[in-house]
């Protein structure tokens, strides 16, 4: 062992240090004390949106990546999204979510059991991992399907290999870091920050500062961490580009998007509700005020036993809670939001760990036994009802709560070398804990049902049984409680408002779509297809489409059941011209767009050819109106898109800007689209467009243009 990490211990503790096992087999059936009773935390919370998206890519990755979602940041995340995709393959949804989750919090905690184990104490390195592991906010991420659990579980093991490497020396282990790094960055791009913490921990434990020296380690660090990265990503960049969505360069969105966050940040949050600090910083606050304890500690006394882990510990959470408090400052509310301020949880608990139990390494092997199994009593206690709060101080005002907490952290801090001080950390930790999280927070549980989550993922395949591949949208109506719920986790699944018509059904229908869209509408109002099917007929009249009926089932829901309808877009029958015939354009009155564009007469009508580029113009019709008519006119143009996607839109009178704007998809059969003109005062030219997403031609044959006056 290098003489940096020589740290004194008992006979007891040194006897126990060969003896792991016991211990981590402990730690790995820690989740049994959360769950036995209720399998809640394993479920992501139905409101959240993030957590629900990564599912929609567990279970249809390829269809999002390639089709619906193309160059998304949330798919680019494949270090967390890949093994869940290959969980769901295999597993059912259920089984699938519980074996993620328990692997994401399992290898978190193991490896900060095995940090503090090989830098502290076996002992010491229980007490830590049980309180980590039953702490109810850990659960908040590791629990939903958001990539935060999976990051904390990457970073973690990073620091665990880099422990060992330093403790063992073993050049695999500084390679094997480099690929759990590279699994947190790619899983979220912001613990690209964190990285440099993981450089100062490595040298703390094996230089003692000397320039030459660490300067050497750094340069090693980094060679073989680089390799390691490598190794990491390329199989990941292969996959993506032969059978995912053909980018090699799959985190590109994901940098592309945090540059633009970073030059734009928009969601602000503030780091206090209802005039309090919100529950997730109380360790924060804790963890970082006995940081600053052990640093002034460590440079008057260097006493301690275990300093120099303390040491580090302490500065890696001050530097993280640093960074991200001045962010919060500068605007960037990073702490505000959980799935950020959560990265700081483990270098809370290894604060905590090397601070508050340093005495139980010198306790009888029986003693330190009891100690261990009551302490997890204690807190395995607290999850059997966490809204119920079953610490008998629960009738106390929350304010004495929080100083009696205070009160007892610091006196185990200051009694951290007798028994009495692991005592106090317990009760201390365990009266914060109870006080910070009741399983609920702003109204909302932190975590769905098992009935809940069955329910989203039985709507989920029967929507995929109808679908197969094809786009889709949802309709629902937010004011009808709770089912409200479900219907926004089940259209999360599918990337919420990105599939959307509105949050208002039946009312303010969205413009039209595409042909073969699945239209899911989930209600609890009577008869919801027949008034899905008439709101959407009124709105896609003037656009040749029209909703028919796929399905409808009842979703046997608590307190209320709801409906599930599906309809699909399909091409209207053209019916009966609006109103009367007020001027017909012969289509030799069409002209070119563009120079590039091609215009063909045939039997059928005109064939318009446009050009690449989204928005690129291919035919141009002068309307010639009179800009003092006062009627109410629309352009009737019957065609058929042949190819690709196209727009009919009119100018204003400078010919500058569209005044409106109607999307046109390859139909099987000519149609009637309607364009409402503004008043003539206000309208140039009819305008002809390409507006494939893929920036491929489209194609598009015109049979007749007119316009027509309507009452």
């Amino acid at each position: 062992m290098p003489r940096s990490l020589e740290i004194p211990v008992s006979p007891a503790s040194r006897a126990e240090s060969t003896r792991t096992f016991p211990y981590a087999v402990a730690v790995l059936l820690l989740p049994v004390l959360v769950l036995w009773h209720r399998d809640d935390p394993l479920f992501s919370p139905l409101w959240q949106t993030d957590p629900w998206f990564y599912l929609g890519y567990f279970r249809n990755l390829v269809n999002f990546k390639r089709d619906l979602f193309p160059d998304f940041y949330y798919g680019s995340r494949l270090s967390w999204i890949l093994p869940g995709y290959v969980l769901h393959a295999l597993f059912s949804p259920v089984v699938a979510n519980a074996i993620l989750h328990l692997a994401a919090h399992s290898v978190a905690v193991l490896s900060l059991f095995f940090i503090v184990r090989w830098t502290i104490g076996i002992r010491t390195a229980y007490l830590t991992a049980m309180t980590f592991s039953l702490h109810p906010w850990l659960w908040a991420a590791t629990g939903w399907d958001h990539v935060n659990g999976g990051a904390i579980a990457y970073f973690l093991l990073a620091m665990a290999l880099l422990t060992r490497a330093a403790v063992h020396g073993r050049t695999i282990n500084l390679i094997l870091a480099g690929m759990a790094v590279a699994g947190s960055v790619y899983a979220h791009f912001f613990l690209i920050a964190f990285a440099p913490l993981l450089l100062i921990f490595y040298l703390g434990l094996t230089t003692n500062w000397q320039f030459r020296p660490a300067l050497h380690r750094a340069l090693k660090l980094a060679g073989w961490m680089s390799l390691g990265f490598v190794v990491f990503t390329a199989p990941i960049s292969v996959i993506n580009a032969k059978f995912v969505d053909g980018n090699p360069w799959f985190w590109s969105p994901s940098f592309k998007t945090a540059q633009t966050v970073v030059q734009n940040y928009t969601w602000n949050e503030s780091i206090w509700s209802d005039q309090k600090l919100v529950p997730w910083l109380w360790f924060v606050v804790a963890g970082t005020a006995v940081a600053l304890f052990l640093l002034l500690s460590y440079f008057k006394t260097r006493t301690d036993r275990t300093s120099r882990a303390s040491l580090l510990f302490s500065i890696q959470l001050l530097l993280a809670a640093g960074l991200m408090a001045s962010l919060q400052g500068r605007g960037i509310t990073l702490l505000g939001h959980y799935y950020y301020a959560c990265y700081l949880l483990p270098f809370v608990f290894l604060v905590l760990g090397a601070s508050l139990w340093p005495s139980i390494e010198k306790m009888s092997q029986r003693t330190a036994m009891l100690t261990c199994v009551l302490a997890t009593l204690l807190f395995g206690a607290l999850w059997y009802e966490p809204s119920a709060n079953l610490i008998p101080l629960s009738r106390v005002p929350a304010l004495w709560q929080i100083l009696l907490a205070g009160a007892a952290l610091a006196g185990a801090l200051l009694l951290r070398w007798r028994p009495f001080g692991i005592f106090l950390g317990s009760i201390g930790l365990a009266i914060l804990t109870a006080l910070v999280y009741t399983g609920s927070y702003g109204g909302v549980d932190l975590h769905a049902t098992r009935l809940q989550y069955q329910r989203v993922m039985n709507a989920r395949q029967d929507i995929e049984m109808h679908r197969r591949g094809a786009p889709i949208l949802f309709w629902y109506d937010k004011r009808e409680m709770p089912a409200y719920f479900e219907y926004y986790a089940l259209n999360a699944t599918y990337m919420a408002e990105f599939a959307r018509i509105n949050e208002n059904f039946p009312s303010d229908c969205s413009g039209p779509a595409q042909p073969g869209t699945v239209v899911v509408v989930t209600s609890q109002k009577p008869h919801a297809a027949e008034l899905a099917q008439a709101a959407l007929t009124a709105c896609w009249r003037n656009s040749g489409l029209q909703p028919a009926l796929e399905s409808q089932e009842i979703i046997r829901a608590e307190p209320a059941p709801y409906a599930l309808t599906m309809l699909k877009v399909e091409a209207a029958v053209s019916t009966a011209p609006p109103g009367e015939l007020f001027k017909s354009i012969p289509l030799e009155q069409v002209q070119l767009g563009s120079p590039q564009a091609r215009l063909r007469r045939t039997s059928e009508g005109l064939e318009v050819q446009t050009i690449r580029g989204l928005g690129a113009f291919a035919g141009r019709v002068p309307l010639g109106l009179d800009p003092n008519l006062r009627e109410k006119l629309v352009v009737l143009v019957r065609l058929r898109v042949i190819d690709g996607k196209v727009s009919l839109g009119v100018l204003d009178k400078q010919n500058k800007t569209f005044l409106v704007s109607t999307p046109v998809w390859a139909l099987p059969q000519a149609t009637d689209v309607i364009v409402p003109l503004p008043s003539p005062s206000l309208a140039g030219d009819l305008i002809i467009s390409n507006v494939r997403p893929n920036k491929a031609p489209s194609k598009a044959l015109v049979e007749k243009i007119e316009i027509r006056k309507i009452p």
